[in-house]
């Protein structure tokens, strides 16, 4: 905010307003009182606009905070949760690889893997660097 309008300034917008209108206005004149009571309460009107806008930020800045770790959680719990169905996935891969071994008829590799196992597999990493990615996002900021 500034301070109240200076003798100079009065005598700009006197200057002004008879040179616009051909009215003479005094920087003494009583219109010019009113002039600087407006501008101070205007001035009164922004602070508080100010004010409540900083406030806003603020809770808003809270707010994401927030978002952020529930998003944190929930992604822990979805990663959790993949990694459980991939050592499943894993261990029935294993069950049918040495099942195929003891009756000599299948050889497993890799390639031999389940459509749901590979699912898992692509999903677990994906959420890994999705996490890897939000760290990163949130140390750089």
């Amino acid at each position: 905010m500034t301070g109240p309008t200076t003798p100079m300034d009065l005598r700009r917008l006197a200057a002004e307003v008879s040179a616009q209108h051909g009215i003479r206005i005094d920087p003494d004149d009583p219109m010019m009182a009113v002039v600087t009571l407006n501008r101070l309460v205007f001035e009164q009107a922004v602070a508080q606009v100010v004010d409540r806008v900083q406030s806003a930020v603020r809770d808003f800045e809270a707010a994401t905070e927030k978002v952020q770790v529930r998003a944190g959680g929930v992604l822990a719990q979805e990663v959790r949760d993949c990694a459980v169905v991939l050592r499943d996935e894993i261990a029935k891969a294993a069950s049918v690889a040495s099942d195929a071994r003891t009756v000599g008829t299948q050889t497993t590799s890799i390639a031999t893997l389940p459509k749901s196992a590979w699912i898992a597999v692509g999903l677990v990493l994906a959420l890994m660097l999705l996490a890897i990615g939000l760290w990163f996002g949130m140390r750089l900021r």
